[in-house]
């Protein structure tokens, strides 16, 4: 083998093995907050940590030894992911940084934000699990408003929802996973039952915005109706499903948390609505109202995939 082919193939190697580098290798918070600023652009004045709020919840935090990064597989791929939490522009940030490929190109890296479904209090604190089931990120919100009061002739901050600092005002646990390509509220009884099929209709009630009803079956068969305001002649039309995109669909459909038959999110007085109908071979079904187009962060994820369903056909026009 001559010298200069040599040199050619150590430096592919030293390439990949620069790629492939294992977030498994990481120790220090320092090569954790190195990586996140040198590997992507909008987290370079990201700061690794949590800064609680008041000094006697972070002398409880520090207490925990706690660690604002975690490496493990979160999507169940066999490759180990990284978890990191720290400030971003005066905000606490949380971040999953998916793990890749030894061969995948350095730019395809996937960082996902992650948000509480629902705000609570002025502190998140994210811990995370390591259960059979997979990894739970368990978001962790308080309220640390204070109050000051006197014990044993010392002046003690406390907040006013409760009086043992070591509680630290916790108001609400979020318990979320990574599932069907995104970070989801844990479910832990989907329900099992067989599906016909699934319906969204998404509408502006003041008109403006894209006004279409989509219908997927299970055996992958579509119905989209253009009403009004769409960027497609208004009218209807059918399409086969991409397969990849009816299993999760339908695997998801399951997972959701949709307790009644008719269920309602948000304020009817909001403009921008989706309407949800599912229906079961048993004849049984749910169905919802959604003023908040994603209310949690499953609907959120399903109206994503309906979306995603819609762009990828493949639409003729419908022929009674």
């Amino acid at each position: 083998m001559s010298a200069q082919r040599t040199i050619i193939l150590f430096f592919l190697f030293m390439q990949v093995v620069a790629r492939a580098q294992s977030f498994d290798d990481f120790t220090l918070d320092k090569e954790v907050s190195v990586y996140m600023k040198k590997n992507f652009e909008s987290l370079k004045n990201f700061q690794l940590g949590i800064k609680c709020p008041h000094e006697e919840n972070q002398w409880y935090l520090d207490s925990l030894e706690y660690s604002p990064w975690f490496v493990g597989d979160f999507n169940g791929d066999g490759i180990s992911d990284l978890f990191a939490t720290g400030q971003q522009k005066r905000e606490q940030a949380h971040y999953l940084v998916l793990g890749q490929d030894e061969l995948e190109e350095q730019g395809s890296t996937q960082v996902i934000r992650i948000f509480a479904p629902k705000e609570r209090g002025d502190l998140v604190i994210p811990f995370i699990e390591e259960t059979r089931q997979g990894l739970y990120i368990v978001l962790k919100q308080f309220k640390t408003t204070t109050s000051t009061i006197t014990r044993d002739g010392k002046e003690v901050r406390l907040p006013r929802t409760y009086r043992d600092e070591y509680k630290m005002g916790l108001m609400k646990k979020d318990t979320l996973v990574y599932r069907f390509g995104h970070i989801l509220e844990l479910n832990q009884r989907p329900d099992q039952r067989t599906i016909r099929f699934v319906q969204m209709h998404s509408f502006c009630q003041f008109g403006g915005c894209p006004d279409f009803r989509l219908k997927v079956s299970a055996n992958g068969e579509m119905i989209l109706h253009n009403i009004n305001n769409t960027s497609e002649a208004a009218g209807k039309y059918t399409a086969v499903c991409e397969p990849e995109i009816l299993d999760k669909l339908f695997a998801l459909a399951n997972f959701l948390k949709v307790d009644k038959a008719l269920e309602k999110f948000g304020e009817d007085s909001a403009d921008k609505t989706v309407t949800m109908i599912i229906q079961y071979e048993d004849e049984s079904f749910k169905s919802w109202y959604d003023y908040d187009q994603g209310a949690t962060l499953s609907l959120l994820r399903f109206y994503e995939l309906m979306l995603e369903a819609k762009s990828a056909a493949d639409w003729t026009a419908y022929e009674e």
